[in-house]
C-alpha cells in the first residue's frame, strides 16, 4: 500500500525544467509471503533483510530516513502489530 510522497534535492537530476533538482519519491509497504531464490535482477541489486533501525543506519539522506521512521514503522504498527495483514490476499 502507498504510504506518503517525500521530497527531496538531487544533484544528478538537476536540468533545465528543474534548475533545483526538486524530485518526489513515492513510498509503498510490503507484505513479502515468499522470498525467491532467484530474481530478475539479481545481477545487478543485492538483497538484504534489515530491522528498522540498521535500515535506518545505512540510509544516506535524511528524506529516506524519514520515509522509513514516520511512514515504514506507522505502516507496521497499524497493519502487523494491530493484525490487519493482508495474509490471504493471493
Amino acid at each position: 500500500g502507498f504510504l506518503w510522497y517525500y521530497h527531496f534535492k538531487s544533484k544528478t537530476r538537476q536540468d533545465g525544467c528543474s534548475p533545483e533538482g526538486f524530485c518526489k519519491a513515492a513510498m509503498f509497504s510490503l507484505l513479502v509471503k515468499e522470498e525467491l531464490e532467484s530474481w530478475p535482477e539479481q545481477n545487478t541489486r543485492s538483497r538484504n533483510w534489515l530491522t528498522i533501525p540498521k535500515a535506518v543506519e545505512r540510509c544516506r539522506h535524511p528524506w529516506m530516513r524519514d520515509a522509513l521512521v514516520e511512514g515504514f514503522s506507522k505502516w507496521h504498527d497499524e497493519t502487523i502489530d494491530r493484525g490487519k495483514e493482508f495474509l490471504d490476499q493471493d
